[in-house]
């Protein structure tokens, strides 16, 4: 029974309250309209009942006892009362992740709150941002290679500002144990990309104890290097040209360095390089297959360091400390190759190459919100003969960053990025008038901006926007027009927008979309390509003699946990690349490369992948099955004899078609104590489809290698001595064998039939490293750290052939001559830091 006036919320009201819900009890009061009350049932929970009677109570005290402890609170608008839900009061825990010891940004550690069941991972420049009902956790930090953290937060105070400082993981020799996999054991989904285990990679075997990156990058699953000896990589069926290759976000168009045995990245002044093959996220584009995210470290802001190595290939030195203590710091890194490493090894080309290149970096912390970075790459390669060659290339890039806080939910990065690669081939040596110098290249000038706001635990929003002039140099002679292609510009830009989705416990979401334009801003072609083959029809515009090409690129990704120890991922992504690499495929080490725009002539090439993955942890180790299968339009291919020196009209020379690759990838880890070994298996195929190659009918890709088997292995067999191990096999490449030739001036040129209808024979290689690591000294009281690795490249000597070539000395038989890179070869290296 209700009695009540028609008064606001301090009158008196009498109500008896008998056994009822909380619905039913707030009907009970709005029953005679005396009180205008409004709620929606689908917020008022069930379950508890009420007995109790007032009598003229306020209305407010009522409520109050009513909507105790069930998250819902009320307010008097518009002449009504409104029962809503509780506003929490908030509190947004942000800061960056550190090195204890160098201050050093962390890129993907863990911030995880297991009461909540929320986290969130430090972005880039090891910022994170989490927000949370304000009251004391206990927070669990973590990240690999450094000692978890559980740290207790009285979260008091809004916008709760935290520097987490983590210790290195100092490995011990432990008992070799065998336990089952605990209910704790758990594999978390993993977030777009994969972070290279530099540390443990480190310690495989290289050739010449060489330790490089993009080495490291080809043991891994799906990354193919087709030959050894390349830095190039081939990746879920794409060409080495649709890998978009980043330092501290500038282009590196030509990742290698001596042909490819060793590549731009030292290791001495990397901090983390990161891959996706699969979950591309939305600010990245441009490319179909992969983008390798290489960064730079920052440098200690504590103390000064030295530090160093040398091996067979190449020896290095750099220097980082302090600008300002725990404000800013410096990284300056030199490398420089040892002189005639390859004459033993290319005898058939009898090369003296030589490689130097330098990496510098600076920051400072201007406060709290702002900091600023500078960095910049400068590398340059060599290489003469006897016989009158040579040949020099080269990268230099410069970033400049600024990373500002607009809120503690709000991050900004925004960078001018300068790329510039140059390729100087002299060729001629034997002419009268003199040898000529044919040039390639391509500048790049890029401003890009990327945001991050963390909206919840749960959702984390990232939009931006990248504009990049290209200025390409495809080939010229000495600058002269007359056999040069001409020079061309473009304009590339993309805005994008991505959200990433937690739903509950089991369900996260990544999806994006990223809209990009080309435009096209050179000088029309003056030849009629029609005369070669018919012209595609891009459904785009034409303006005064310019192209424009605007697309869409889609991206998703879909992660459904299993159960702790496992989940499930399911990929898709569209991706649009508006440069086309020309580039003959007979070495799979050669620097020279011409990269040339769409055009009216030349479409943009199209990708559509569609991956899925499965991990697990088990009492046997962590398995993981991935497939995937990848559809590209536009897909560009030479014609036999296809002639990129001295050919204005070299577009002539291309044939457009389409190619589909797919396969399945398998991995399986497992730790026991001393003992680490990993399997790969990857099984894979590509195919194209050009018109007027092959007689338009289907043929194996270049790079199609149907099966792919690697096994690393390492022993750890003291806290000072281990023992690594690399075994790959795989097929052969494919390759197109003349099946004839004719002679033109005393030389063979060869016929040839099917498109890639032979292989060279399979490959296989046995590598091993044995690693020392003495105590730790100390020179002038300051840690001294350092190691010595010796190993054998290629234990077992096998012959895997490089390339071969038509015998030129018996003009009436068709006989090849087989180039094997190299042997059984001593590897050696040295390291150290202080």
């Amino acid at each position: 029974m209700v009695k009540a006036q028609n008064i606001p919320l301090r009158k008196k009201m009498t109500v008896r309250f008998s056994n009822v819900t909380l619905e039913e009890a707030l009907n009970l009061l709005n029953a005679d309209h005396t009180t205008p009350l409004s709620f929606d049932p689908s917020i008022i929970p069930e379950g508890k009942r009420f007995n109790r009677s007032f009598s003229d109570a306020p209305l407010s005290l009522i409520l109050e006892f009513l909507l105790a402890e069930t998250g819902l609170s009320y307010k008097f608008l518009f002449r009504e009362v409104i029962i809503l839900p509780m506003e929490q009061n908030k509190t947004t825990l942000n800061g960056r992740i550190v090195d204890a010891e160098t201050g050093e940004d962390l890129i993907g550690a863990s911030m995880y709150i297991e009461s909540l069941k929320q986290g969130v991972n430090s972005n880039n420049y090891g910022f994170y941002s989490l927000t949370v009902p304000t009251s004391d956790y206990e927070i669990l930090v973590s990240h690999v290679g450094y000692v978890s953290q559980r740290l207790n937060f009285s979260l008091q105070f809004p916008n709760y500002l935290q520097i987490i400082r983590l210790q290195k993981q100092v490995n011990k020799l432990e008992e070799i144990v065998v336990k089952a996999v605990s209910a704790k054991d758990s594999i978390a989904p993993k977030n777009p990309g994969q972070a290279l285990d530099w540390e443990t990679l480190r310690n495989a075997p290289y050739y010449r104890g060489e330790a490089d990156v993009i080495k490291a990058l080809q043991m891994q699953n799906g990354i193919l290097a087709l030959t050894e000896g390349s830095s190039q990589m081939f990746i879920r069926g794409g060409n080495k040209d649709q890998n978009l290759i980043l330092l501290d976000e500038a282009i590196v168009y030509n990742p290698s360095h001596l042909f490819g045995l060793s590549s731009v990245f030292n290791p001495d002044a990397l901090k983390n390089v990161q891959t996706y093959t699969d979950a591309m996220p939305a600010n990245f584009g441009g490319r179909l297959s992969s983008v390798i995210d290489a960064r730079m470290a920052d440098g200690d802001d504590k103390n000064f360091h030295v530090k160093g190595g040398l091996s067979l290939l190449a020896a290095r030195v750099s220097l980082e400390g302090p600008l300002v203590k725990e404000k800013g710091s410096f990284l300056f890194a030199a490398r420089r190759s040892l002189s005639n490493v390859l004459r033993r090894d290319l005898e058939l080309f009898d090369l003296k190459p030589a490689y130097h290149d330098f990496n510098f970096k600076v920051n400072h912390r201007f406060n709290s919100r702002d900091r600023l970075f500078f960095s910049s790459y400068i590398g340059r390669d060599k290489v003469r003969s006897q016989n009158g060659y040579f040949n020099r290339w080269g990268n230099q890039t410069a970033t400049l960053r600024w990373n500002h806080i607009f809120t503690p939910r709000l991050f900004l990065n925004l960078s001018a990025i300068y790329s510039n690669y140059k390729n100087e081939l002299y060729i001629n040596a034997d002419s009268p008038t003199g040898m000529d110098k044919w040039i390639t290249g391509i500048k790049d000038a890029t401003v890009k901006g990327d945001f991050i706001f963390y909206h919840k635990p749960q959702s984390q929003f990232q939009f931006g926007f990248s504009s990049i002039l290209h200025l390409f140099i495809p080939g010229e002679i000495n600058k002269e027009e007359k056999n040069s292609i001409p020079r061309a510009r473009a304009a590339e830009s993309a805005i994008y927008a991505s959200h990433r989705w937690l739903i509950g416990e089991k369900v996260r979401l990544s999806y994006g979309l990223r809209m990009s334009m080309f435009q096209n801003i050179s000088t029309p072609r003056l030849f009629n390509i029609d005369e070669f083959y018919e012209p595609v029809d891009f459904e785009t515009d034409v303006r005064g003699g310019y192209k424009r090409f605007f697309r869409l690129e889609p991206r998703f990704t879909f992660q459904y946990m299993l159960r702790p120890s496992s989940y499930l991922q399911l990929n898709y992504n569209r991706n649009y690349q508006y440069l086309q690499l020309l580039q003959n495929d007979e070495l799979a080490f050669s620097s020279l490369e011409s990269w040339i725009p769409s055009s009216p002539n030349l479409a943009p090439q199209q990708s559509d992948l569609f991956s899925m993955e499965y991990k697990g942890r088990f009492p046997f180790g962590i398995l993981s099955l991935s497939g995937y299968y990848k559809k590209m339009n536009n897909q560009l291919e030479l014609v036999d004899h296809a002639q990129l020196i001295s050919n204005p009209a070299v577009e002539t020379q291309l044939r457009p078609g389409s190619s589909e690759a797919y396969g399945l990838e398998f991995m399986l880890s497992k730790d026991i104590g001393r003992f680490k070994g990993t399997f790969f298996y990857t099984w894979s195929r590509v195919f194209r489809t050009i018109d007027q190659i092959n007689q338009g009918k289907r043929y194996p890709a270049n790079y199609d290698i149907p099966h792919v088997a690697k096994l690393a292995l390492g022993y750890r067999i003291s806290d000072q001595l281990s023992v690594h191990s690399l075994f790959t096999y795989n097929n052969g490449r494919p390759v197109t064998f003349p099946i004839g030739y004719f002679l033109q001036k005393d030389v063979k040129v060869p016929i040839y039939g099917e498109r890639n209808s032979a292989r060279m024979p399979d490959f296989h290689r046995l590598d091993l490293n044995l690693k020392w690591e003495p105590s730790t000294g100390s020179i002038k009281k300051r840690q001294f750290i350092s190691s010595f690795n010796v190993g054998l490249y290629n234990v077992y000597g096998r012959k895997n052939p490089l390339v071969y070539r038509i015998n030129q000395n018996n003009p009436e038989d068709l006989q090849f001559d087989e180039q094997i890179f190299s042997g059984r070869t001593f590897a050696f290296s040295y390291n150290f830091k202080f």
